[in-house]
């Protein structure tokens, strides 16, 4: 099998327990997943969310807090608490976590470190530097970050994980008669205009909109895409199969033809 360059988003609500703090059984199930797609060869890179989510407990708040500097403050915990957990999962399996806290205006200048640490089998785990990241220079959501970065290192592959199974034409929440999209080969304008802000969780940010806008965004580079969501150590390889429970979007005919293009 043809070794690819993957990018795969995780974000706060696949991490979190129903309470807003940071699940470790979570964690080592993504872990696990990680594990199995590089155990194929292949080169993997994760964009993590869960920093606020991670620390906002741990430093006394009740919720997940709102302001600005609050946001902050919880990720310049959790940051730490976040990546010392994926290092213990990732170290039962043998790997080396590295992390990249990126912003905005200088997230290009981290290529080099990614391919150095690709090429020593390494596990990049990339989030945006939100205890010091300022409005106007944020990348808006991890979804975009995960697409900026697919288009930086020239992956082949971006696999965003989210708690709703792929693309639907209306919001399947309010929705009984929204139809799921298995497979697509670019993004509608009636699709954005379909895909809301509001996610699921209340410890995430960006919802389906910011995914089929950071889809758009990765495609523009040529690299193809899958939004949905997994169970089991495999889940990463099934999606990379073309088995995936969500929807594909891409220039290929079948999302099978992954595996041997």
């Amino acid at each position: 099998m043809e070794k690819k360059r993957i990018v795969v988003k995780i974000g706060s609500s696949s991490l979190t327990d129903a309470n807003g703090k940071l699940s470790i059984s979570k964690l080592r199930g993504h872990v696990e997943a990680l594990a199995s797609l590089k155990n194929q060869g292949h080169e993997v890179i994760l964009v993590s969310s869960g920093a606020v989510a991670a620390g906002f407990k741990s430093i006394g708040y009740s919720s997940r807090p709102d302001t600005v500097v609050d946001k902050q403050s919880a990720a310049a915990v959790g940051q730490g608490l976040l990546l010392q957990a994926y290092a213990d999962e990732c170290k039962k399996h043998g790997i080396v976590a590295a992390q990249l806290l990126l912003t905005k205006d200088k997230y290009k200048s981290a290529n080099d470190t990614i391919s150095n640490l690709l090429e020593r089998d390494v596990l990049p785990i990339i989030n945006e530097n939100d205890s010091v990241s300022v409005e106007a220079l944020t990348f808006g959501d991890n979804d975009m970050l995960s697409a900026l970065v697919s288009r930086l290192v020239d992956a082949d592959f971006l696999m965003i994980m989210t708690d709703i199974n792929g693309i639907y034409s209306g919001n399947p929440h309010t929705d009984p008669n929204a139809e799921k999209y298995t497979f697509l080969t670019e993004i509608h304008q009636e699709m954005e205009n379909a895909a809301t802000s509001e996610g699921s969780s209340t410890v995430g940010t960006g919802g389906m909109k910011s995914k089929v806008e950071a889809a758009k965004t990765a495609l523009a580079s040529e690299v193809q895409v899958f939004i949905g969501s997994g169970d089991g150590s495999e889940k990463l390889v099934e999606i990379f199969e073309g088995k995936g429970d969500g929807t594909y979007i891409g220039t290929l005919e079948e999302p099978k033809v992954l595996v041997n293009a």
